[in-house]
């Protein structure tokens, strides 16, 4: 497990504006880099940093890379070099992810408010959700994580299509036992939710190092699946698009369903139109069967 007080001391590192003009530097550098070297991650010299940092003496300098050496930086014989720890910090510090809170204009998207069926829904962004809005009642839904710098530079529309290819990146991810923050390994546990009328079998998701957790229906957890992408690509419908409200809708119209077929193994089913997909998978989501089928096939019940 992380040490509380090496983590301190090594986050207390950056607290001075020099060290991170540093690894910026640095991350310039890895910016240039020519595709094929046989370098990938660039060594400056000392003068290379000297003449790359506004600082007031060489002596500062050697002060602040013996701070950041074997942390951030690594010595070696011809200079320094990024580690893991200092590529990955100078990329929050670039992203702006520190910055909390950015700014972004309601705007007016098209939509029924599914409380009051009022045609008055709006995108709205409030401490990095991505949320619609009910300008009637003022119901809130979606509640998708965004980042500062998904915000910045893009016009609503592109801002709520990164959000929609992001969770279902989030999903496919998850699923293939990758963590999207640190890469640790995750682990899946199917939950009843007989409760629900909507969602009779939930999934959770944990990653086993820093704790992110992810839950959702294994309909939206196996939409990336190949058979998925396959069976509704050559139906009309392209699942790394779907809007939050579509995904909805297929849940709550049963297009999407989940059920538990027998010890450890689900049956997840995919409808477009006549046109049915069955996939058969285990408790840890790995697909076992598919098999694509016409519902006008298909007995009643």
């Amino acid at each position: 497990m992380p040490n509380e007080e090496e983590a301190a001391d090594a986050f207390g590192v950056l607290a001075d504006p020099t060290r991170i003009a540093i690894l910026r530097a640095f991350a310039e550098a890895l910016d240039r880099v020519e595709l094929g070297t046989d370098e990938p991650m660039p060594v400056l010299s000392f003068s290379d940093v000297y003449e790359r940092v506004d600082i007031d003496s060489t002596s500062q300098l050697s002060y602040h890379l013996e701070k950041l050496d074997g942390t951030y930086l690594r010595h070696t014989e011809e200079g320094w070099q990024f580690t893991f720890a200092g590529e990955s910090i100078v990329r929050l510090f670039l992203s702006g992810a520190y910055a909390g809170d950015v700014a972004f204009e309601p705007v007016d998207v098209d939509g029924q408010c599914p409380f009051c069926d009022a045609d008055a829904l709006r995108v709205t962004v409030d401490d990095l959700a991505l949320l619609r809005e009910c300008g009637d009642c003022g119901r809130r839904m979606d509640g998708m994580q965004v980042t500062p710098a998904q915000i910045r530079d893009r016009d609503p529309e592109s801002l709520l299509a990164s959000a929609n290819a992001s969770r279902m990146a989030l999903f496919w991810q998850f699923r293939e036992n990758v963590c999207d923050e640190c890469g640790g390994a995750v682990d899946l546990e199917f939950q009843d939710r007989s409760d629900d009328s909507v969602l009779e079998w939930s999934v959770r998701g944990r990653c086993r190092q820093c704790w992110r957790v992810v839950h959702g229906p294994p309909s939206i957890w196996l939409a990336t699946h190949p058979a998925s992408m396959g069976f509704h690509w050559d139906n009309g419908v392209d699942v790394r698009t779907l809007e939050f409200r579509d995904l909805m809708g297929r849940l709550e119209s049963g297009d999407w369903q989940s059920e538990r077929v027998g010890e450890g193994e689900y049956e997840i089913t995919y409808r477009v139109d006549e046109a049915e997909l069955r996939l058969t998978a285990d408790d840890d989501l790995s697909v076992l069967r598919a098999e694509r089928v016409r519902r006008d096939s298909v007995p009643d019940a």
